[in-house]
């Protein structure tokens, strides 16, 4: 696979421009996206632990590791947690405020929101976790 630049770029960070602009601008807010009064912040740590405290911490002014820390992240300016360092791809995408939309988005299918972030490896958070997650996210504050 190529450098990721080029015309074949081009055409990802379109569909993926769409996919940002619908869920932050408040788009994303259907019968499938999440509820944080819904999901279930005890369920949604244990799921944290199982499936992002390997690369992500969730305490006040815990460390980055590989992924940023997350305590706060909802409302949040993406991009923003200290003295982490992002990858090119985010930085210059993320240009929205984190909303339980958004960060549902993101963990769904990362690779697909922002193609070539650092989490793409991630494969995302399974459906049935998703609400619960964001739920806990929320609650971290």
């Amino acid at each position: 696979m190529g450098s990721g630049h080029g015309a074949g770029a081009r055409v990802l960070a379109r569909p993926a421009a769409a996919i940002v602009a619908l869920f932050v601008c408040g788009g994303g807010q259907s019968a499938g996206a999440p509820d944080t009064t819904k999901g279930d912040a005890t369920k949604g740590a244990a799921a944290f632990v199982r499936q992002c405290a390997l690369c992500h911490t969730i305490t006040k002014d815990g460390p980055n590791r590989f992924g940023p820390n997350l305590f706060g992240i909802i409302d949040r300016k993406a991009a923003s947690a200290p003295a982490y360092v992002y990858s090119d791809a985010f930085r210059k995408t993320a240009n929205w405020t984190w909303s339980a939309a958004s960060i549902a988005s993101f963990i769904r299918a990362p690779a697909t929101m922002i193609p070539g972030t650092r989490m793409g490896v991630f494969q995302g958070i399974a459906d049935k976790d998703l609400d619960d997650v964001v739920a806990y996210l929320a609650r971290q504050k």
